[in-house]
């Protein structure tokens, strides 16, 4: 019984015994992006402006991959209409910190030392699953974000169908490698995942799972 991390290429060496299993997404800000965005920032005289450009810097190349997929609600009670439709997630980001940093942008580059150091320690999961064989399982997640990667960056990417799986397992690893291809455009080479060997019974694997998601509630994987 151990815990064990790898990345998105090294899957192939984590163990194949029961256990559960946590994938994270490790931000890596770029030298380039930043200093473009210093130098940017730097030739503008007003704050505001300065504001806007680190504002859209933050939010193309960190908190897009993090914002919550659409939520279906629905409003409803007697002898009165009924509404229901999709909510977009508006996420708001600190205009304090924006002003900070618009004000010192060269802090970005200890932003991106902080980020590359902190995850996966002070990150929140964005998929937990239980497996009976945790290397076959980690592998099948791999097999189908490779195949929805190239099919992404072709044509025949463009509005391409989630697919189903035969069983609820692979409904789930289709779902999830979906979200990381497809709606939220994750590097793979930023993929790590964490795995810890238990000796899970199958009568306890579904509720276990279930119990962790609800308790953690990762980004991908939701029904």
């Amino acid at each position: 019984m151990g815990t064990s991390h790898f990345r998105f290429s090294e899957v192939s060496s984590a163990p194949n015994t029961p256990g559960v299993y946590s994938w994270y997404y490790r931000i890596e800000l770029t030298d380039k992006d930043i200093a473009k965005c210093i130098e940017d920032v730097e030739l503008q005289t007003s704050p505001e402006a300065r504001d806007d450009l680190v504002r859209s810097f933050l939010e193309t190349h960190l908190f897009r991959y993090y914002k919550e997929v659409p939520y279906f609600i629905a409003l409803s009670g007697q002898l009165k209409p009924k509404y229901e439709g999709f909510i977009d997630h508006r996420p708001e980001v600190s205009s304090s910190m924006i002003r900070r940093l618009a004000i010192a942008p060269h802090n970005l580059y200890e932003l991106k030392r902080t980020l590359k150091l902190a995850i996966p320690l002070f990150a929140s999961p964005i998929y937990i699953g239980v497996a009976t064989r945790l290397r076959e399982r980690l592998l099948q997640h791999v097999r189908l974000i490779d195949q929805l990667q190239n099919l992404r960056a072709s044509a025949a990417g463009d509005n391409h169908p989630l697919p189903k799986g035969e069983t609820e397992d692979e409904d789930r690893d289709h779902k999830f490698a979906y979200e990381v291809s497809m709606v939220r455009g994750f590097r793979p080479s930023s993929l790590i995942v964490n795995t810890l060997e238990l000796p899970i019974d199958d009568s306890i694997r579904y509720d276990l799972e279930n119990v962790l998601n609800r308790i953690n509630y990762p980004l991908c994987g939701r029904n």
